[in-house]
């Protein structure tokens, strides 16, 4: 079945890599007996203990588990979200990751995530998204895991394996700064208010509009967080302006030559402030009023 250990490897690493290759390309299936820890010994032709540290690692990345008694041995486990969820988070714990990084990455995925909602939200959902909204505002503080339902709730609604995870990733990340900043009833308040206007725009099955109002509120938290922890914030204007040489006419007229179904970027809004140019959406329409400081007007 499995190999004997080549010379040049770390004995327990080449066993890890035989049998989670062995997993993750369906050989074993979750629920399949691999062997007894006996047997997998005779077959790579290892010590116990380097067998024992290989089989440590395999069920601390949730790919085994080991059954005592008649019928025991190694099994092949089904690999669950939260196994996957804690071991992103062991590995990014020593690779410094600041709020700004979280951010950005809320930033490029929640905005199109809630316009995907938008348009399959039932009135029941909407009703759950309230529910979370006030659990999440009123939780206690000993127990705090505000925001995370109300945001892994939307991601599932584009139905992507790969991004509802990185949803619960970001969100099991957020939940532990926040109880670490412990940024008060101030923060909660707002983080409610921003709820209640996305929850808003669902009922209006505005995809525009949520997109937006999602992008202000994935900037508005990142900000808060940042002044607490002492870093700097992800600001998408400084982004947005590399390698881009445009000058203010060009880039009004950029932004507002737009297809009707699309919302004029947060991003975009921010770097025509830079350019010292007032910009103001009219209602959810696609209509904006837009002021520059020499007090000319276009409409």
């Amino acid at each position: 079945m499995f190999k004997p250990t080549q010379k040049g490897h770390k004995v327990s690493h080449y066993i890890v890599e035989q049998i989670r290759d062995a997993i993750l390309t369906g050989e074993f299936k979750p629920g399949d007996r691999l062997a007894s820890e006996r047997e997998l010994i005779d077959q790579f032709q290892v010590s116990k203990a380097s067998m024992r540290e290989a089989l440590r690692v395999l069920e601390g990345m949730g790919l085994i588990e080991t059954r005592k008694g008649t019928g025991g041995g190694i099994f092949a486990a089904e690999v669950n979200m939260n196994t996957t969820v804690h071991s992103l988070t062991n590995f990014l714990h020593f690779k410094n990751v600041s709020v700004g990084d979280i951010t950005m990455l809320r930033y490029f995925l929640e905005p199109q995530l809630a316009q995907i909602a938008a348009s399959k939200v039932s009135e029941n959902d909407i009703r759950i998204l309230g529910t979370m909204t006030d659990d999440e505002v009123n939780a206690p503080p000993a127990k705090d895991q505000r925001g995370i339902g109300f945001h892994y709730y939307i991601a599932r609604f584009s139905e992507n394996p790969l991004l509802i995870l990185l949803m619960d990733f970001v969100e099991s990340l957020l939940a532990d700064l926040k109880i670490k900043l412990n940024p008060g009833p101030e923060f909660f308040h707002e983080v409610e208010q921003d709820h209640y206007r996305i929850i808003e725009c669902f009922k209006r099955r505005d995809g525009v509009a949520v997109k937006k109002e999602m992008a202000d509120h994935v900037l508005r938290v990142g900000g808060f967080l940042a002044k607490l922890a002492g870093s700097v914030p992800f600001y998408p204007s400084e982004f947005q302006s590399v390698g881009c040489s445009l000058n203010k006419q060009a880039l009004v007229s950029r932004s507002l030559v737009n297809n009707h179904n699309q919302s004029l970027p947060v991003i975009a809004e921010q770097t025509l402030q830079d350019l010292g140019v007032l910009l103001k959406r009219v209602d959810n329409g696609d209509l904006y009023f837009v002021k520059f400081n020499n007090e000319s007007e276009i409409h």
